[in-house]
């Protein structure tokens, strides 16, 4: 399947395959973020942006990505996935804090 102009360049600044993701509108993960406790954090090692996800149930999370100049897109995809994906994180991430 091809990718769009907007999902390749998502694909570059995430660090879970985005097709094991759901999209998320603005409104719901604003809602959702605002009523967890985050349980991972990232940081891109070039300073542009940020990862933070949150336990949405007990097999999901919820991920804010955020950019350098703080726009926000959310996420939703499976604990196991999201696990998986810091197991085998590339040098441009660096955790700050997980409990995911």
């Amino acid at each position: 399947m091809a990718t769009s102009g907007q999902g390749r360049i998502m694909a570059d600044r995430v660090p879970f395959p985005l097709d094991a993701a759901e999209s998320l509108s603005w409104d719901l993960g604003t809602e959702v973020v605002d009523e967890k406790q985050a349980c991972a954090r990232l940081e891109r090692t070039d300073g542009a942006g940020s990862l933070t996800a949150f336990e949405a149930t007990d097999h999901t999370v919820v991920v804010r990505v955020r950019t350098a100049v703080g726009r926000q897109k959310f996420y939703g995809l499976t604990a196991a996935t999201f696990r998986e994906s810091l197991d085998g994180l590339s040098s441009r991430w660096r955790v700050v804090e997980t409990d995911c």
